[in-house]
């Protein structure tokens, strides 16, 4: 946290909320206004990432920026004391950088579609700003139950950019995507389980 500002929260939930934003409010009708919403939360994803460097201490090898709290226990939706489930995240010297750097690459991925994609361009927008979202979360969990969940997570917006928006073997592409990811997940719940 910085000056009580969640950054690694922030970093990760931005860019979901402006993915949801640009979703409801762009089609193809008015595909300019999704691609500015985009744009706007892929730079703003990618400004409050900068603290994270700037108030980086590279002389410990500690975990920093840590947010730990029990959430589903502020929420009331479900006693998970039992399961050690938090919502703790932190950044290290390996995770930082990979954070600024997806952060950083969201923007120019919406800039890069920008004239490219003509059909369902909410829709590309919202799942890369979706995606980079999970991508952050994963990066900065520290929990192994939200480390599967936001790492899951991030597998939805991808299948859908590869089966939608691929070459001219996207749906093969797709399949073979999605049944290579569903082996590792099931391998990774089953060790989580475990």
């Amino acid at each position: 946290m910085i000056h009580g500002l969640p950054v690694l929260s922030v970093a990760i939930w931005l860019p979901i909320l402006f993915g949801i934003l640009v979703l409801v409010t762009g089609n193809d009708r008015n595909a300019g206004q999704a691609r500015v919403v985009a744009l706007v939360g892929a730079v703003l994803g990618f400004l409050v990432t900068i603290p994270l460097y700037v108030g980086f201490d590279d002389t410990t090898s500690a975990m920093q920026f840590v947010e730990n709290s029990k959430i589903f226990h502020l929420l009331g939706l479900l006693d998970v004391g039992l399961l050690h489930i938090h919502y703790h995240l932190g950044v290290d010297g390996i995770s930082m950088p990979l954070i600024l750097l997806n952060s950083f690459f969201t923007p120019l991925v919406v800039i890069a579609g920008w004239q490219v994609i003509e059909k369902r361009v909410a829709q590309y927008m919202a799942a890369f700003l979706i995606m980079s979202g999970m991508v952050n979360g994963v990066f900065a969990s520290m929990d192994a139950v939200w480390f599967y969940i936001f790492w899951e997570a991030m597998l939805i917006p991808m299948f859908l950019i590869i089966g939608v928006w691929g070459g001219p073997n996207r749906v093969y592409a797709a399949v073979k995507f999605f049944l290579y990811t569903l082996m590792g997940s099931l391998l990774m719940l089953v060790a989580l389980l475990y």
